[in-house]
């Protein structure tokens, strides 16, 4: 049975990059007070990854030690361009965009926390209310040079690239949060670290007791960068369970015990056993296939770790196509009834880009229907009900339509 001290101790430092004020909130965990626990969706887009999900395990942590979890949708704030780690303005989401984006990210999201302990609530209940007036007392707490020493800005600055007073005023809408639902603990990235001091200030300012904080840092994929949309190089989490095994199985070994820490809900003295095995020099494939064990299991079943461990054993040790039941099907929306193969390479998640698509197509390793293919402007016949089964190397499948 794993006691409370080991549950303290795992949920303060394991995949933990900075908590502010430890010391305070250790202490306030050790008590029986049930703290506020914040986290915002930025619903901007529709799709969760697994790096995504660091924070949410945390908060499931926090779940077993009966916490009251507060997920904010950010339904106002997705409307306006978070500037943390951009280098352009973006075009404004519409309200009802936001809303749909946020319930496909909650469907998700309860795939690790239990939906009946969690108070979820959307900003736009308070910032469609707040006055102008509010802004200029909120706004009057921070300096428009505090603004520009952000890095983002400051390059932005120094190159004459615009930046709207809109964005300037983003920040005041996260920070406001805090102080609407009084938080006592939040969660966010390291990219956000300026967000979570400055809204510790602004709780102080407005009399409340000022929030501890909680940053985590990237997990990276196969490329060395960090996992996100951006680059196409996730594991989302709703993959088939065969497809997130194929997956996880191809993070290179310096990474096993990084993912054992980011992306399972495994205690220290459990990931210590993985660890022992690697340093016994045991086969790094065999505790890879152990960890994307854990992490299928997690965001599906037991069963289906297994069946898709055994799924992986068929096709990559023995290189047979898989049954069509396990293959996903994916529908790519088009006007056109054909579309070049690198470009459907792309639409279906195969191919991270182009060029990896014409990669693989000169390394003779595309298959369209069984048979290879190496001309990346070969035409892609699609209708509504025939499906045309691709191959990208010996272990990515797809069936599209």
């Amino acid at each position: 049975m794993t006691n409370k001290d080991e549950i303290i101790k795992n949920l303060l430092e394991k995949w933990v990059s900075n908590v502010i004020d430890k010391a305070n909130l250790e202490k306030k965990l050790k008590s029986w007070k049930v703290l506020r626990i914040k986290f915002w969706i930025d619903p901007t887009w529709s799709q969760v990854h697994i790096w995504h999900a660091v924070p949410i395990l945390k908060l499931r942590e926090f779940q077993k030690l009966w916490h009251q979890i507060v997920l904010i949708i950010w339904d106002a704030t997705a409307q306006v361009w978070d500037t943390s780690d951009k280098t352009a303005e973006r075009p404004m989401l519409s309200r009802q965009e936001t809303l749909n984006n946020a319930k496909d990210y909650l469907n998700q999201f309860w795939k690790i926390l239990d939906i009946d302990k969690v108070e979820v609530r959307f900003n736009s209940d308070w910032m469609d209310k707040t006055s102008f007036n509010q802004v200029w007392e909120l706004a009057k707490n921070f300096s428009v040079a505090e603004m520009l020493d952000r890095d983002n800005f400051s390059k932005r600055y120094k190159e004459w690239v615009r930046i709207s007073l809109q964005e300037f005023l983003y920040p005041i809408m996260q920070w406001y949060d805090s102080v609407m639902i009084n938080a006592d603990v939040e969660l966010g990235w390291n990219d956000q670290y300026f967000n979570l001091l400055a809204w510790r200030r602004l709780q102080e300012a407005l009399n409340q007791e000022k929030q501890d904080i909680m940053t985590f840092s990237l997990i990276e994929w196969t490329d060395w960068r960090k996992m996100s949309k951006t680059y196409k190089n996730f594991v989302w989490l709703n993959f088939s369970p065969n497809e997130m095994f194929v997956k996880i199985m191809e993070i290179w070994d310096d990474l096993i015990i990084k993912y054992f820490e980011s992306c399972t809900s495994l205690y220290f003295s459990e990931i210590k056993k993985y660890q022992d095995r690697l340093d016994l020099n045991e086969n790094p494939r065999n505790i890879k296939i152990d960890l994307a064990k854990e992490i299928v299991k997690l965001y599906h079943s037991e069963e289906d770790a297994e069946s898709a461990f055994l799924y992986f054993e068929k096709v990559l040790k023995d290189w047979l196509v898989p049954d069509e039941k396990d293959i996903e099907k994916i529908d790519i929306e088009c006007e056109e009834s054909s579309l070049p193969l690198v470009s459907v390479l792309v639409k279906s998640w195969l191919c991270n880009n182009s060029s990896s698509a014409r990669d693989a197509l000169n390394a003779n390793t595309v298959k369209v229907n069984n048979e290879i293919q190496t001309d990346p402007k070969f035409e892609i016949i699609l209708d509504k009900t025939n499906y045309v089964l691709l191959q990208v190397w010996k272990k990515k499948f797809k069936m599209v339509r």
